[in-house]
């Protein structure tokens, strides 16, 4: 089974706060230890090194220097495996932020949700699964809630 990860959770296993780090890490561990496919794609990264190069001081910054924003997206390259983006995602893209009348910075979750549609992948790890409910075509799950992907898909 295919869990797609957000970059929310490639953040929190960076993260200074150690209870959501300590959450990021378990998910990732008991989905990789059940034989999921943990998959991700350069948006994301890109998102990462957006959020993990920023100052600590603005927010939710890692304040990384880009050396070690480099070693965490090489790492993140070999430890998961990153889907295509091929030209049919725009069109995919376009049809939902009309059908689910996306607007704003909401336009790049909705490229996440076109990424999954394009390529059949019906879990989202997170910790933003708000910002995912409108699209009924994936399931988003926060890293907490990880215990309930297993029982319903394990």
């Amino acid at each position: 089974m295919d869990v797609f990860i957000d970059s929310s959770v490639l953040v929190r296993l960076k993260d200074p706060i150690v209870p959501l780090r300590s959450l990021a890490e378990r998910a990732i561990e008991l989905l990789d230890a059940k034989g999921f496919h943990l998959l991700l794609s350069t948006q994301v990264l890109m998102e990462y090194w957006a959020v993990a190069t920023r100052p600590s001081t603005a927010r939710g910054g890692l304040g990384l220097t880009a050396e070690e924003a480099i070693l965490d997206v090489e790492a993140y390259r070999n430890w998961f495996a990153t889907v295509p983006e091929d030209e049919r995602l725009f069109g995919i893209w376009w049809r939902i932020v009309q059908d689910y009348k996306v607007l704003g910075r909401q336009v790049w979750d909705a490229r996440i949700a076109a990424i999954l549609r394009l390529y059949g992948i019906p879990h989202l790890l997170t910790f933003n699964t708000q910002d995912f409910l409108r699209f009924d075509f994936l399931k988003a799950w926060s890293p907490e809630k990880v215990d309930s992907l297993l029982r319903t898909e394990g």
